[in-house]
């Protein structure tokens, strides 16, 4: 299992989190994923195998949110 942090831009509550989480969850491979709006993170635990971290990111913006690129 691989643990992720990606920084977000756009997530300004409860539902936001709410909405990045369930879209990330769609995802094969994806155990955990908890989006923290006030810190404009979204945390991901995820079998490499299955996911990648590329896809959690296309996710992420399908739910119309920007990921900061480091």
């Amino acid at each position: 299992m691989t643990n992720t942090t990606i920084q977000t831009e756009g997530m300004h509550c409860n539902g936001c989190e709410k909405n990045a989480q369930e879209s990330v969850s769609e995802l094969d491979g994806v155990k955990k994923v908890k989006a923290d709006s006030k810190k404009g993170v979204v945390k991901v635990e995820f079998d490499e195998k299955k996911t990648s971290l590329d896809a959690i990111k296309a996710k992420i913006v399908e739910a119309g949110y920007k990921v900061q690129q480091v």
